[in-house]
């Protein structure tokens, strides 16, 4: 059954600057990671950007699980559509710790649940020792395991990740992505990967989407 339907997009930044997306059409299943590849200007950002409705498309739809999320009559807030994001920074809150930033997204549960919650994250990224840390003390591998632990602890509907590999090393880029995939795996989150690199995508997508500028259909 689909679970993420994104239809017909079409988006331009500006009138007469041409579209950037052009009728793009994408369906995933629930739980599966598709990876969008593609070099700068190709529109792949741009996508995420619609689903996560920091941008609206001029036309299309986008529909995740059973909510409609924007169409021509429709617009729900960024903040209402339970979409998990990580970015390639990681946007962590530097004068927070590790425990205090996963929590940052939970304050509607009752202080149990947000405290078993934290505990579920933290082990499930091996950060159970590093959860008085700030981000400052820890390693560019670690803190990308924080964002994730933030961007999943809520039970997001759907995990964007705009190239969220680009500031590791080489060498730390390989155990880091078995890593990530095999937290996707047990967490059963539907995932949209934004990358230029094919290694990337290779190793942590079930199936991948090349685009070019403009991004049209790909099924």
């Amino acid at each position: 059954m689909t679970y993420v339907q994104l239809s017909e997009l079409c988006y331009a930044y500006e009138r007469g600057s041409g579209d950037v997306l052009h009728r793009f059409t994408l369906h995933m299943e629930e739980g599966e990671v598709v990876g969008l590849l593609g070099e700068s200007g190709s529109g792949k950002s741009t996508v995420l950007r619609l689903i996560a409705g920091l941008e609206t498309p001029q036309e299309g739809a986008i529909v995740v699980g059973n909510t409609i999320m924007v169409d021509r009559t429709t617009f729900v807030q960024p903040e209402r559509r339970g979409i998990g994001m990580v970015f390639q920074d990681y946007a962590l809150f530097p004068h927070m710790t590790v425990e205090s930033n996963i929590a940052f997204g939970l304050g509607a549960l009752a202080r149990g649940q947000r405290r078993d919650r934290i505990g579920e994250m933290l082990e499930l990224v091996k950060m159970e020792d590093y959860r008085k840390r700030y981000p400052h003390e820890l390693s560019g591998g670690q803190q990308q395991r924080v964002a994730f632990a933030r961007a999943l602890a809520p039970r997001p509907r759907l995990l964007l990740m705009d190239e969220p590999f680009s500031s590791l090393d080489a060498g730390l880029k390989a155990s880091i992505r078995e890593e990530l995939r095999e937290l996707l795996r047990l967490s059963r989150m539907t995932s949209i990967l934004v990358t230029h690199d094919r290694e990337d995508a290779d190793a942590l997508c079930d199936r991948i989407v090349e685009m070019r500028a403009p991004a049209l259909s790909m099924a």
